[in-house]
């Protein structure tokens, strides 16, 4: 009967030195496990939220038309750029309401006014990413 190895059991409850190449290896090692999981969650909610984003343009396209001219094309997005200002008024009556203190979804209201000026800028700078709906063919595949 062979004899079991004896390295295999000391090594795993063996300290490793701080400033060994080992602790440096498990070091890196960890580093760039953290790196790819971070990498991974940023895609998925960048995924996300062209998803999103895509889906509104989805909702708001009329079944019945073929094909939408480049001027309607920028009326839908210009909704797209309004579509947090209901939210916005909701949240500037509950700041208007007297005998409250402090401000109610200031958090919200931040992030909701940041997204609309980076997409402003956006529009107006090199363009806006939205899905293909002044080609025929390609608002007949997306809307379905």
């Amino acid at each position: 009967m062979p004899k079991a190895p004896k390295g295999k059991a000391t090594r795993e409850n063996k300290v490793i030195h701080p400033y060994s190449r080992k602790a440096a290896q498990l070091t890196r090692d960890a580093h760039k496990q953290e790196k790819k999981e971070k990498q991974k969650t940023e895609k998925a909610l960048r995924l996300h939220l062209i998803g999103e984003k895509f889906l509104w343009f989805q909702n708001q396209l009329d079944s019945n038309k073929k094909e939408y001219s480049k001027i309607e094309a920028c009326y839908i997005i210009e909704r797209y750029l309004h579509r947090f200002d209901s939210e916005l008024e909701q949240i500037a009556l509950l700041n208007s309401i007297k005998g409250r203190q402090g401000r109610q979804h200031n958090s919200r209201e931040n992030v909701i006014k940041q997204t609309i000026e980076r997409e402003t800028l956006l529009y107006q700078g090199y363009g806006l990413e939205i899905p293909d709906i002044i080609n025929s063919k390609n608002l007949q595949i997306f809307s379905h």
